[in-house]
């Protein structure tokens, strides 16, 4: 493909991004249809006695919408397993340290990649953003946030732990077994927490603390710790592996 015909399809993609752009918010912003409020309204009056969640994502998410929670989860455990499969097919082995392939590669270039001042900040940042991956992962009943921000600061502390880490140096976070038993544990977790309302007679997904309104934000609670370490740790995981730590 010669140069003029990569410039014509660049702007034909070009305009073709401008005129969908265009096309979906002309008729939101052109619209004099009033904006929809039943449903926030019924959040409003209803979101924190149904499900004692004073943040109304929270309570969607994890009380109205808990299936289609369910379904990121799932396709987020799918989206970790393809990436973990193209890095093994490429001749990266997981099992110890992720091969030699990327052992050697990782030794010849730590003297280029590696200076004193990423040790010394992401070694010492990494706790920090883990704590408050799980302020924001427990709190998110309350305050914006919830499991799968929290989640995603917790992967985040773990790559600051995997990039402030000196050679022969490390933690169990960093290793990509233990965080692969986590986020499979915590994947059985929250199919068994989703369960626990049906010996009560209540449906699939259901809080089974419903009965005392003071004690139903526990679920929520349990939910977003248990989503929280599965994202953290599924995330944190697939990152690890691309830096080649095992």
């Amino acid at each position: 493909m010669t140069s003029g015909q990569k410039n014509f399809f660049l702007a034909f993609q070009t305009i073709l991004i401008l005129c969908s752009v265009v096309l979906v918010l002309v008729p939101v912003f052109l619209s004099t249809h009033p904006w929809p409020t039943l449903a926030r309204d019924f959040l409003e009056n209803n979101g924190f006695n149904n499900t004692g969640a004073q943040n109304q994502v929270s309570a969607i998410y994890l009380g109205y919408r808990a299936y289609d929670t369910l379904g990121e989860t799932i396709v987020l455990l799918l989206a970790v397993s393809g990436t973990i499969g193209i890095i093994s097919k490429s001749g990266i082995s997981l099992a110890r340290g992720y091969g030699e392939t990327m052992s050697e590669f990782s030794e010849s270039k730590s003297t280029l990649l590696r200076t004193d001042l990423i040790d010394v900040v992401t070694g010492k940042l990494g706790p920090i953003v883990l704590l408050f991956g799980l302020y924001v992962m427990l709190f998110g009943h309350i305050s914006p946030g919830g499991g799968f921000q929290g989640g995603v600061v917790i992967a985040s502390g773990i790559v600051f732990m995997a990039l402030g880490s000196k050679s022969g140096a490390s933690t169990r976070l960093e290793e990509a077994k233990v965080l692969a038993k986590i986020e499979s544990v915590c994947f059985l977790l929250l199919i068994l927490t989703s369960l626990a309302g049906i010996p009560m007679g209540m449906g699939y997904f259901s809080n089974p603390m419903r009965v005392d309104p003071s004690f139903q934000v526990i679920y929520i609670i349990i939910l977003n710790s248990i989503i929280g370490l599965k994202v953290g740790a599924g995330i944190g995981y697939m990152c690890v592996a691309m830096l080649g730590k095992g």
